[in-house]
C-alpha cells in the first residue's frame, strides 16, 4: 500500500496569488527546503485538482534558474489530476 501525504494551502479568500517570490524557502525557512527535498525524494507522483494542475502547467514549465529544485521536480514527476470538468489533460 502506498502513502498519500497531503500538503494543503489555505487562505481566507480562497486565492493564492503569485504576486512576488511567494515561495522561497531557501531564504524564509531553510529547514522547509530540506523537508521538501526529503518528501520529493520519496514521492513517485503528484495528485492535484484541476485548478491547481492548470495553474502549475501555466507557471512551472517556464521557470529558469530555480535554485530550490522545485521546478525540476514538478516538471519530472508523474501527475494525477482529479477532475470531472477537465477537457485537456
Amino acid at each position: 500500500m502506498r502513502t498519500l501525504a497531503i500538503t494543503q494551502n489555505m487562505t481566507l479568500d480562497g486565492s493564492i496569488e503569485m504576486l512576488t517570490n511567494w515561495f522561497d524557502p531557501t531564504v524564509e525557512a531553510p529547514d522547509l527546503m530540506a523537508e521538501s527535498h526529503r518528501q520529493d525524494a520519496e514521492a513517485d507522483a503528484l495528485l492535484v485538482g484541476r485548478q491547481t494542475f492548470e495553474d502549475f502547467r501555466g507557471f512551472w514549465p517556464h521557470q529558469t534558474d530555480d535554485a530550490t529544485g522545485i521546478t525540476d521536480y514538478l516538471n519530472a514527476v508523474d501527475k494525477y489530476v482529479v477532475s470531472s470538468t477537465m477537457t485537456d489533460p
